[in-house]
């Protein structure tokens, strides 16, 4: 209350400021999480296609080790 009579417009520009850094911070945070719910997509769909590329691997090495065989 002592800063409202001493600072008086200091207050006022405070007032005014922080709802808008407020918004921007929430904002944000929004965005934040929306970039990180991507990244968890990416990378799932990136282990996918690892997981496949290893398998087809596998795949070609056994093959070619039962040529050997025969």
């Amino acid at each position: 209350m002592i800063a409202f009579i001493k600072g008086w417009r200091l207050a006022v520009v405070l007032l005014a400021c922080v709802p808008c850094i407020v918004i921007a911070g929430a904002f944000m945070a929004m965005v934040m999480a929306k970039m990180a719910i991507r990244g968890q997509v990416a990378y799932a769909e990136a282990g996918n296609v690892v997981n496949q590329t290893v398998g087809a691997m596998r795949t070609v090495r056994d093959l070619h080790q039962f040529r050997n065989i025969e």
